[in-house]
């Protein structure tokens, strides 16, 4: 059984790496398609800065919405 967002940032701010990774790589294609969507040319800086920003401020995160709204949040600030 696959966990739920929730569950794997819980375990993520627990210190369990591999549900971190999961998150991320849950994530990582809508993330990818929407810089696709809004930039021409390459798009790897700004999903890297978006990951690392989320990285970087996971505790500021709530839980009172999605983690994936949480997600394109950063990325529409870094866009």
């Amino acid at each position: 059984m696959q966990a739920n967002d929730a569950a794997l940032l819980l375990a993520w701010r627990a210190g369990d790496a591999d549900a971190g990774e999961a998150l991320f790589s849950r994530h990582m294609p809508s993330i990818a398609r929407f810089f696709r969507n809004k930039v021409d040319g390459d798009i790897e800086e700004l999903i890297q800065r978006t990951f690392l920003a989320c990285l970087e401020g996971h505790e500021r995160f709530s839980g009172e919405g999605s983690f994936r709204g949480y997600l394109f949040g950063i990325a529409r600030t870094i866009l």
